[in-house]
């Protein structure tokens, strides 16, 4: 007796991984300031010439100012890591490999 046909199954839908998600997230967020950078840009084309001076002097202040705090957090880091590499090379002493007591062969007697 022939058997009836297996309705086929639909694969269950895959959820997209974490990585998957922060990649499309990623994405739109670059969309986003992509769009609100030419909004800036655009708004810029109207400021008068001390307007556009004012703007150029707070940019370069800002950019000195996140490069200053990188550049800090970089030497901290830096510092940091050699402060534990020192420490694990002199800080701790290490116990030398541990001996094996070797048994005496016993002498036939």
């Amino acid at each position: 007796m022939p058997r009836p046909a297996k309705k086929a199954r639909r694969p269950a839908a895959k959820k997209p991984s974490r990585l998957q998600q922060a990649a499309q997230q990623v994405a739109v967020d670059a969309d986003q300031v992509r769009q609100d950078l030419g909004k800036l840009l655009l708004s810029l084309e109207d400021l008068s010439v001390e307007a556009l001076k004012e703007v150029s002097d707070r940019a370069l202040a800002l950019i000195a100012e996140k490069t200053g705090v990188e550049r800090k957090s970089m030497i901290g880091a830096v510092i940091g890591g050699a402060v534990n590499t020192v420490a694990g090379l002199f800080g701790r002493s290490e116990a030398g490999p541990k001996k094996r007591r070797v048994r005496k062969a016993a002498a036939d007697g």
